[in-house]
């Protein structure tokens, strides 16, 4: 545990006074800690914000009410500091390197020392890992350990993001080779034991744009009970066959917990041999899915449903498509598949 005392003669551990917190930060210099059992802020000044970052995890002793009444704090103890990288840019003034941070709430700049530098350029955004921690007489210290580019290079805003609020985008060696190992297209021995399903004309429904498809639908007319309904087929791509309980595959994600979608990119959940290829179900290749295979009424009542492991084959229809299959049906007229529609919700 990360454990620095700021003022000897107290102890931290026995004062009746001493409250935990997280440091936040104002880029105007001072800061509050947001105390653990939720009771009002304690107020910072930007003197004892020197030897602190933002987020830091303290002790500290109330000494008084400032002048709008807030209670006003003594930083006491950092126990924990959560904060081993920064984002900004790189900077040079008087012939010093320095970091200024891309969240203002980090109130210092972060020093680089010659040689610290590495490929970076003056004005690039960098990554800088901290060496030194702030004192009240001293600056941060780091070293750049990534260059990200420009300020406005394209996608140069997703790259801040994903490492300002910690998005894991980096897959492990371990899982990377699991991924490796696995095979490239659904080979006989997986279709063991499961409802081959290839014959029926899935349909997938995520978007136009979507970077990859996860389902797929088939309804047909049927009867249900004494009266009229629908047959209805969902199928989702059976993760579960590739990634077993505890494997590289699986500690990965379950460290991302899910897939992260910006305007341009996506941080995929599982590396992109499933994500894009065994899990996703392309147009017309092979895939395992689980599916529910249920009767609706035609009051749109869902009758006792089964779950089964198959092996199917989905179709890509535009929207355009499923559109006009729709409307036909609402229509009343006969839809372009005797048999099947597509069922958009």
């Amino acid at each position: 545990m990360y454990s620095k005392k700021m003022d000897p003669r107290t102890n931290p551990r026995t004062s009746p006074k001493e409250i935990e917190g997280i440091v936040q930060g104002h880029r105007d210099g001072h800061g509050f800690v947001i105390r653990d059992d939720g009771d009002a802020d304690i107020f910072i000044p930007a003197n004892e914000m020197r030897a602190v970052l933002h987020k830091d995890h303290v002790r500290v002793n109330i000494v008084r009410q400032d002048r709008r009444g807030r209670p006003e704090g003594h930083i006491v103890e950092i126990v924990d500091r959560p904060t081993k990288t920064l984002i900004g840019r790189l900077l040079q003034e008087s012939g010093v390197w320095l970091v200024a941070p891309e969240d203002k709430r980090y109130g210092q700049d972060v020093l680089v020392p010659q040689g610290a530098t590495g490929d970076a350029k003056t004005g690039q955004v960098v990554v800088v890992e901290l060496t030194e921690a702030p004192a009240l007489f001293g600056q941060p210290v780091g070293r750049i350990v990534e260059v990200l580019g420009e300020m406005d290079d394209p996608g140069m805003e997703i790259e801040i993001a994903v490492r300002k609020y910690g998005v894991p985008h980096i897959f492990s060696e371990a899982c990377l080779a699991a991924a490796k190992a696995l095979p490239d297209k659904v080979v006989a021995k997986d279709r063991k034991g499961r409802v081959d399903l290839r014959d029926v004309p899935l349909c997938t429904i995520d978007g136009e744009d979507a970077r990859d498809f996860d389902d797929a639908v088939y309804c047909e007319p049927a009867k249900v009970g004494r009266g009229k309904g629908w047959r209805l087929l969902v199928a989702i791509a059976d993760v579960s066959h590739y990634v077993q309980n505890g494997n590289a595959i699986d500690i990965d994600a379950y460290e991302r917990a899910t897939s992260v979608y910006f305007p341009r990119r996506v941080i995929p959940m599982l590396p992109e041999k499933l994500s894009n290829g065994l899990c996703s179900l392309n147009p017309d290749v092979d895939r395992l899915c689980m599916v529910c295979d249920m009767l609706v009424t035609a009051k749109g009542r869902c009758m006792p449903t089964s779950f089964t492991p198959v092996s199917c084959t989905a179709m890509r229809a535009s929207l355009i498509r499923k559109s006009r299959l729709f409307c036909r049906t609402r229509a009343g007229l006969k839809p372009a598949s005797a048999r099947s529609v597509c069922l958009i919700c």
